[in-house]
């Protein structure tokens, strides 16, 4: 594999194919996202397995790709830091949106305005511990690697 090893791009190139390979990332992160959204909209929950698995899996693999490589990197956020505060507003933010969700698909599959209320409320109380624990574990490994490329730029300049 000889002629992947020497690109024939210069700086200004590389920089932009690689801004190019971004927005066709999230492109096809969004993409899949909406995609699945917009299954369980027609589909409802209940055709899980035979409609949108393919793109949920390979939409988990590029989540969990994301987030491995910005950690082992060293990269939060452009413009939000990793503080307790900002975890739990995310946490609540992302378990109110997906609780309402989920309330909405209930009510439009069993016509049930308290069970969509109860299901809000599950699924909002579990979403927003279980999503910060997941945001405070990432930020506190996000820490202890960055104080570890730091300290290893330390040393390479000494």
């Amino acid at each position: 594999m000889k002629w992947f090893k020497k690109s024939s791009l210069d700086e200004m190139q590389e920089l932009r194919l690689l801004k190019i390979e971004s927005r066709g990332f999230w492109i096809g992160f969004i993409g899949l996202f909406l995609a699945i959204v917009v299954q369980i909209v027609i589909y409802g929950t209940e055709s899980i397995r035979e409609v949108y698995v393919g793109e949920f899996i390979v939409f988990l693999c590029m989540g969990i790709y994301l987030i491995v490589e910005c950690l082992r990197n060293g990269i939060w956020d452009r413009h939000l830091p990793a503080t307790p505060a900002v975890n739990i507003g995310l946490s609540l933010l992302a378990a109110a949106v997906t609780g309402l969700f989920n309330a909405i698909v209930s009510y439009h599959n069993y016509h049930d305005t308290t069970a969509a209320f109860v299901i809000f409320i599950v699924y909002f109380l579990m979403l927003s511990v279980v999503i910060y624990v997941t945001l405070t574990v990432c930020s506190a490994l996000y820490r202890r690697r960055r104080k570890y490329l730091e300290e290893e730029r330390e040393e390479d300049a000494d």
